[in-house]
C-alpha cells in the first residue's frame, strides 16, 4: 500500500512538472524586468518580416565582444521571416564612425569591411574623428581612394551626401528607439533588449528569440 502511494505521489508530481513548465518558460522573460516595450512601435523596413535591429557603435568593446563571439552562430539560426540588420548608434562623438559604417554600406564593402573598422576603431576609437582617418582602411581593402570621397560629396536637391542623409535617418531611429546604452537589440519596432536588464549577451539572445516567436504567432493571428 505504501509503495502504491508513493508511485501515485511520483506520478502526481511528475505531471504537476510537465504542466508547469510551459507556465513557467512564459513567465521566464518578463516585460519591464528583462526587456522594455518602446512607448510608440517604430515602423519597420519590411512589414512582412519580424524585423530584429541591432544597435551598435564601432568603439565599444561590448558591441565587438557580441559582434565576434555571440553574432555570428546566432544569424546562421534565424529563420527566413526574421529581418536582422545592423544601425550605427549616433551619439555625440560617434557619428564619424557611423559614417564609415554607411560609406561601407553605400560602396558595397560593408560585408568585407565590417570587421576591419570594428577591429580598428574599437582599438583606438579617439584615433578616428574625421572621415580622412578611416581612408587608409577603406583604401587597403580594395576601394580607391577617388571612390571612397566621393561617396561623401553633397548633391541633390538639399545639398547632403548619401552618408549624411543615412546618419540623420539613423539619428532619428535611435531617438525613437529611446536607446541609452549599446548593443542593444530592438524587436520588430517594439521591444529594446539591453544587456543589463537581459543579465548577458546570451539572453539578449534567448530573449530576442522568444519575442521572435511570440511575433511570428500575432502575425499568424492576423
Amino acid at each position: 500500500m505504501r509503495l502504491l502511494k508513493r508511485s501515485f505521489l511520483l506520478i502526481t508530481i511528475m505531471m504537476a512538472v510537465v504542466l508547469v513548465q510551459p507556465a513557467f518558460a512564459q513567465q521566464m522573460w518578463q516585460e519591464g524586468e528583462h526587456y522594455k516595450m518602446l512607448p510608440f512601435p517604430v515602423k519597420t523596413r519590411d512589414a512582412s518580416k519580424i524585423e530584429v535591429v541591432e544597435v551598435f557603435w564601432y568603439g565599444c568593446p561590448h558591441c565587438y565582444e557580441f559582434n565576434n563571439d555571440f553574432l555570428p552562430g546566432w544569424k546562421k539560426e534565424m529563420a527566413e521571416d526574421v529581418d536582422f540588420w545592423l544601425l550605427p548608434a549616433t551619439f555625440p562623438g560617434w557619428k564619424e564612425h557611423a559614417k564609415a559604417f554607411y560609406a561601407a554600406e553605400f560602396l558595397g564593402v560593408s560585408n568585407t569591411l565590417h570587421q576591419p573598422l570594428f577591429d580598428a576603431i574599437v582599438a583606438n576609437p579617439k584615433k578616428y574623428k574625421d572621415i580622412e582617418d578611416f581612408e587608409e582602411i577603406f583604401t587597403s581593402n580594395g576601394v580607391s581612394k577617388d571612390d571612397y570621397y566621393a561617396i561623401f560629396e553633397t548633391g541633390g536637391f538639399r545639398k547632403i551626401s548619401r552618408v549624411d542623409e543615412a546618419i540623420q535617418k539613423a539619428e532619428a531611429r535611435v531617438k525613437s528607439y529611446r536607446i541609452s546604452g549599446v548593443p542593444a537589440l530592438i524587436v520588430n519596432g517594439k521591444y529594446k533588449i539591453g544587456v543589463r536588464d537581459a543579465g548577458s549577451f546570451a539572453n539578449m539572445i534567448k530573449i530576442a528569440n522568444y519575442l521572435i516567436s511570440e511575433e511570428r504567432k500575432n502575425m499568424a493571428a492576423e
